[in-house]
């Protein structure tokens, strides 16, 4: 139910802006407290900035054979670090001195192993039978994208909308983020459905650049001590008595051998990776700008980009989901959702979109910053005769589909209470 909308005066330009208590007052007209508790954020590396400047999309996407060379040796480790392993355990004598260099090398081995994606705790199978109207859409947007069609669905509650390769048999599955979902309206779905298979639709060039950096990302959070190792070191050295649950002298030692390998293995791990993001993320961009021209022919221009803007708001979701966890009894968590969707003021989503301009933000690092994508987005210039979408989700179709997906939502969300 939305609340009653007043007005005050804007003490920077003293213009009137609207009301609502739910949401943060701002003024649109000169952007006074659009942000008002904004995030300190580490600055983005010149060479970025410079390099996204003079990335567009119209530009033909490439792909950098330096980097391919550059990520092949890291998924290749495991291969010999096994076989050489077994050898000196099968070959090199004395044995009390080849179960510790294989113990090594298999540690290594492990170290460089490929990094497999699972399911959230909370996810729940959607099956072709419980909700064909989906389904149906999922094929049309497929055979709009040139993909293959998606035969494993998940309702989870993470804020977005992906398609993952999941586990050892690597089976693509469409996960629907509740959070971002439930904000998206028919036609922004149909974007937010291609998007994601666009993304998804990569060869082996692609793949290859991102198990390498994905392997070397998690091995750079291996190497730095996090924020409790700090803390009880801090509560150590200043004489104070560790009361944290596992805090000891042990986690104090633990914090001197991890600062001692990042410093000798953190630099070279993390200046490879800068080098295969510097040669690779060129053409990754040219590509995704590529991908949303695309996805405006399928589902419109105009719903491409607000799919985009609008998915800005999951995080509302997430919390209007947390929110009914502690003190919503008696309510329906997926209604609130529902209703808190369909009540939001245009206003809100206008502040949410001059942050995320102001912030510079962006999906991942794989992608440009939302606001440079949705200004191209709504450049482009449809040939005549291609204006209407390729793939149309009516109105009735969408609550057909949202009234299919209720049950599993439903058993979703209590999943969430369960597991958090």
């Amino acid at each position: 139910m939305a609340s009653e909308l007043v007005e005050q005066r804007c003490p920077q330009c003293r213009r009137a802006v609207p009301v609502d208590a739910r949401y943060v007052v701002w003024c649109p007209a000169c952007g006074w407290n659009a942000d008002p508790a904004p995030v300190e954020q580490l600055p983005e590396p010149a060479w970025r900035t410079e390099l996204e400047a003079g990335v567009s999309a119209t530009r033909k996407p490439k792909r950098s054979k330096r980097a391919f060379a550059l990520a092949l040796p890291v998924l290749m480790v495991p291969a010999p670090g096994l076989l050489g392993g077994l050898a000196l355990l099968a070959f090199y004598r004395p044995l009390w001195w080849s179960i510790p260099l294989a113990g090594v090398v298999f540690t290594l081995t492990a170290i460089f192993r490929p990094r497999l994606h699972h399911l959230p705790p909370d996810a729940q199978s959607v099956s072709r039978e419980q909700a064909p109207l989906l389904y149906d859409v999922l094929d049309r947007t497929a055979t709009a994208t040139g993909t293959p069609k998606l035969q494993h669905v998940m309702i989870t509650t993470e804020p977005a909308v992906s398609i993952d390769r999941i586990g050892w048999r690597y089976r693509r599955v469409l996960k629907i983020g509740l959070p971002a979902w439930e904000f998206l309206g028919p036609q922004e779905r149909v974007a937010a459905i291609a998007h994601t298979m666009y993304d998804d639709k990569r060869g082996p060039h692609d793949r290859v650049v991102r198990a390498a950096d994905r392997i070397l990302d998690d091995l750079s959070k291996y190497l730095t001590a996090d924020d409790r190792d700090q803390v009880r070191y801090d509560s150590y050295s200043s004489g104070m008595e560790l009361v944290a649950v596992g805090s000891s002298e042990d986690q104090i030692q633990h914090y001197y051998v991890t600062k001692f390998v990042n410093a000798v293995f953190g630099p070279p791990i993390r200046s490879y990776r800068r080098l295969l993001t510097r040669l690779d993320l060129a053409g990754r961009l040219q590509r995704v700008y590529a991908a949303d021209q695309r996805v405006a022919s399928i589902a419109g221009a105009d719903a491409a980009a607000r799919a985009l803007e609008r998915v800005l708001l999951a995080d509302t979701g997430f919390r209007v989901l947390e929110r009914s966890k502690h003190f919503g009894a008696g309510h329906d968590p997926l209604d609130l959702l529902r209703r808190t969707a369909a009540d939001l003021p245009e206003n809100e989503l206008r502040r949410r979109v001059l942050v995320s301009r102001l912030h510079n933000a962006r999906l991942d690092a794989d992608h440009p910053p939302t606001h440079r994508r949705t200004e191209a987005i709504r450049t482009i210039r449809i040939a005549p005769g291609h204006t209407t979408p390729t793939v149309l989700l009516r109105p009735a179709e969408n609550t057909r589909i949202d009234r299919d997906l209720t049950p599993t939502a439903q058993a979703t969300i209590k999943s969430l209470r369960y597991h958090s």
